[in-house]
């Protein structure tokens, strides 16, 4: 399996915590991990620091050339000016992507029950978190990263997710307390252990716990 991306040695402290303390992490191509550990410990950060949203005291990020990812953190704002269709779409014409069976899908799952052209800014945080996910999921991506994904979600939106995330056939780098969802989606497990120690296990959440 090709290489993607990677973390070297990295090591990053807070004031008031060490979060990680010379781990190495290899993400290669069809990868499903999913990331678990306590509150504080730096899930949130791991993810941002392999966007690269955040810079390691020490140790390095490592992306292949031309590599295309996308990151669904807790704190996404989308412009509220921005009707839904805007937000996900962007400017692209509607018989383009209404021709695109992807983009339908996610909509259809996602989206089926709001007004398309609805400003972002007179919905709910729940239906701004959809938005977001929609966005992220329409496009082409090598890697797609998702902090908490099923935070706001109803049920059917839960389930859909679950599916479309089973059938991807790219890369997932997934933190999420839904321990049976987390368990259904990942192959391999991260875990935080506390002072900075991670740990690798090479299989699914039910099979670690054994």
């Amino acid at each position: 399996m090709a290489h993607l991306l990677g973390a070297e040695n990295v090591s990053l402290e807070f004031p008031t915590k060490k979060v990680f303390n010379g781990i190495t992490i290899g993400v290669n191509d069809g990868d499903r991990i999913g990331i678990v550990g306590r509150n504080g410990d730096g899930k949130s950060t791991l993810l941002k620091l392999l966007a690269k949203r955040m810079e390691p005291d020490d140790g390095r990020i490592t992306h292949r050339n031309g590599l295309t990812f996308g990151l669904l953190d807790q704190a996404d704002v989308i412009d509220p000016g921005l009707t839904i269709g805007q937000s996900v779409v962007g400017d692209v014409s509607e018989h383009i992507w209404a021709g695109n069976p992807k983009i339908r899908d996610v909509i259809s799952g996602l989206l089926n029950d709001l007004d398309w052209n609805k400003q972002v800014g007179e919905l709910s945080g729940g239906q701004r978190r959809r938005v977001a996910l929609a966005k992220l999921l329409v496009q082409d991506l090598d890697i797609v990263m998702l902090d908490e994904p099923t935070n706001h979600l109803d049920l059917d939106a839960v389930i859909w997710l679950e599916s479309w995330l089973r059938s991807y056939r790219g890369t997932l780098i997934l933190i999420s307390h839904d321990r049976d969802f987390l368990d259904r989606v990942a192959t391999s497990v991260l875990i935080a252990e506390g002072e900075g120690k991670w740990l690798e296990y090479a299989g699914g959440y039910s099979d670690m716990i054994r």
